[in-house]
């Protein structure tokens, strides 16, 4: 038996590596004789001007700005920080990395694992495209997927995780938000629903750049999927 009756996921960081992806797709564009350390850094400012970019966009459920647009403008930005100049149509190409994303070894049988005792659900901030297509690709096991776009706002809005726990018909009280990134469970926890804090140390590429969370700030804290309680 499972403590709580849902869970909802955070995606990228969370149960994908996107760090690898990415960073390899921007060392293969920018050329051998570029600083393997460059890739890093732009993929973590990319990361960066991703939240930066989400906070500014103006979102509903009949006008969405594709969230892969926003990745192709972003790396656009990125170029110019660094002094690289990327055609538009190679950027297009490497903006694609962020629909390749790479599930993180424990989450296969983690979500195998768990859904067999209660509803699981990825709820992310991407496209409802991307998102089908990881898990179809990715072969990652769910009961539903909810994405941004599907409620016209972005995390941490309290009406994306309320009506997340609607359409599964489970009450917040009876679910829980598993994640790796704080302010993610701190919102999720404002309406409700338990928090499972994921410990990622790699998640940004190095351990310096580990997401920390305070010890005793969440439900529960695991380092592993298959821990989910």
């Amino acid at each position: 038996m499972s403590r709580y009756d849902a869970y909802l996921f955070d995606v990228q960081g969370t149960l994908t590596d996107f760090f690898t992806p990415v960073s390899r797709a921007l060392a293969d564009a920018l050329g051998p004789g570029t600083d393997p350390a460059t890739a890093g850094d732009m993929t973590r400012a990319w990361r960066r001007d991703y939240y930066e970019r989400v906070l500014r966009l103006e979102q509903s459920v009949e006008q969405w700005y594709r969230l892969q647009d926003a990745y192709v403008d972003g790396l656009g930005d990125v170029c110019e920080q660094f002094g690289i100049d990327l055609p538009p149509e190679t950027r297009v190409e490497v903006a694609r990395a962020w629909q390749r994303l790479e599930p993180w070894p424990d989450v296969r049988p983690g979500l195998k694992a768990l859904r067999a005792r209660a509803l699981v659900a990825p709820l992310s901030n991407t496209d409802m495209s991307t998102m089908v297509r990881l898990f179809k690709e990715q072969d990652l096991e769910a009961d539903a997927i909810f994405t941004a776009e599907l409620f016209g706002a972005f995390k941490p809005a309290p009406v994306v995780y309320e009506r997340a726990c609607r359409f599964l018909g489970v009450d917040p009280s009876r679910a829980a938000m598993v994640a790796s990134h704080p302010y993610d469970l701190e919102a999720a926890r404002e309406v409700g629903l338990h928090t499972v804090f994921v410990d990622r140390p790699l998640e940004n590429g190095r351990l310096e750049d580990a997401v920390v969370a305070p010890d005793g700030g969440f439900d529960h804290r695991i380092d592993d999927l298959r821990a989910v309680p």
